[in-house]
């Protein structure tokens, strides 16, 4: 039986902290049994090619973060993963968004800087009717190992697949 799958969206894998904390995290998941699929608006990134190849990646062929969530709702309710996790404060809330678009169930978690609470009205409009229906909100990925972990309990699956 094939391990299951998990979900990662990332507004891009460019060298960001953004992009280097979803690569990080992909890893841990991966050395934790777990099949995943790296989901990002526009293809290429510098970090794209430091992927594992077990980890599958998925383009939406979207411009904007922002513009992804219909075809990001599309994908969970097509791949049904065990639970979407969003690495950044935009991404989180164009996964939670999506989620919610694709009537799945699917548990959702957000990995974002510290410094996401800043933001504009809107922004901080959607975190507070969004983030209550997280499975986890998680700021900043010190040890992406530790993090997967607790994102990992959060959507309720073992910690470790062998």
């Amino acid at each position: 039986m094939p391990p299951p799958r998990l979900a990662l969206f990332v507004s891009g894998l460019d060298d960001t902290p953004a992009g280097q904390a979803a690569v990080a995290l992909a890893e841990a998941l991966r050395q934790r049994g777990f099949g995943l699929d790296v989901v990002a608006p526009m293809g290429g990134g510098t970090l794209r090619a430091t992927l594992h190849p077990g980890i599958g990646q998925i383009d939406l062929a979207k411009r904007h973060t922002a513009g992804s969530v219909l075809a990001l709702a599309r994908i969970v309710a097509e791949r049904r993963p065990v639970g979407l996790i969003g690495v950044g404060s935009d991404a989180g809330l164009v996964a939670l968004g999506a989620v919610r678009l694709a009537r799945q169930g699917t548990p959702t978690a957000v990995l974002e800087e510290p410094s996401a609470a800043s933001g504009g009205v809107l922004r901080r409009a959607l975190r507070g009717w969004l983030h209550p229906r997280a499975a986890a909100v998680l700021h900043g990925a010190a040890d992406p190992g530790a993090a997967a972990g607790r994102l990992l309990a959060a959507f309720g699956c073992p910690g470790e697949i062998r």
